[in-house]
């Protein structure tokens, strides 16, 4: 039924290492295999990220998709051979537009039907919904980028920002609900389940939904999870 956590923005320190267990232990692999797909910056990958799944006893790897001897084999099967797969930040825009280029986007559709554990944050987080709100337009205005649509609602990340709330003035505009994650705070899809998590260094962080169905009306889902239920 997939597994999806999605980070508003990055858990560090020891919530990192925490964030590493929750998603190892999911596995259900001692030693999970970990793949970083990191087309949202531009093919720059996250090494922080790498060296610390890689401490904890993961294989890791590394998927660029805009490296000239990529081919749509070698996305398969670094897709198909990874039980953890993180999408760290960066543009939004760019990675939809490689990952349609490339099939990429069909294999990851695929690893979600399979289980897979998909997490990210920031725009590596707006990847796995139905479209999301970037900061990649023209002189890094705001613009809806449709994605992997595998959460069926528009997401915003870093919500706790005044920039980022500039959202506020468009969610209305939206055909569907939309999720508003703040910095170390996510939205977990496990199973079929909607939960909330943040990091113990922010304790007080909140997750958002605005409601098509109740006039984009703005709810924290910390203090209704009623609407999580039935999401």
């Amino acid at each position: 039924m997939g597994r999806i956590i999605a980070m508003g923005g990055g858990f560090g320190g020891d919530d990192a290492v925490s964030l590493a267990k929750k998603v190892m232990e999911m596995s259900g692999k001692p030693t999970p295999r970990y793949l970083q797909i990191p087309t949202t910056g531009y093919d720059f990958a996250d090494g922080g990220s790498i060296a610390l799944f890689a401490k904890m006893g993961c294989e890791v790897d590394v998927l660029y998709l805009t490296h000239a001897y990529m081919t749509e084999q070698i996305i398969a099967e670094k897709i198909r051979s990874a039980d953890l797969i993180y999408v760290p930040g960066g543009n939004l825009k760019f990675v939809a537009d490689v990952w349609k280029k490339t099939g990429a986007d069909r294999y990851l559709r695929e690893a979600f039907d399979e289980n897979k554990i998909l997490f990210g944050s920031s725009s590596g987080s707006m990847c796995w919904f139905r479209e999301g709100f970037d900061d990649c337009g023209p002189e890094s205005s705001f613009m809806f980028v449709d994605a992997l649509g595998l959460i069926p609602y528009c997401n915003v990340p870093h919500y706790e920002s005044a920039f980022w709330q500039e959202f506020n003035k468009y969610a209305a505009t939206r055909s569907v609900s939309s999720i508003a994650c703040e910095n170390e705070a996510a939205l977990c899809y496990i199973d079929g389940k909607y939960s909330v998590m943040v990091s113990s260094a922010r304790p007080d962080a909140r997750v958002w939904f605005f409601d098509a169905g109740d006039g984009y009306k703005r709810f924290d889902l910390r203090e209704h999870p009623e609407i999580l239920e039935r999401l």
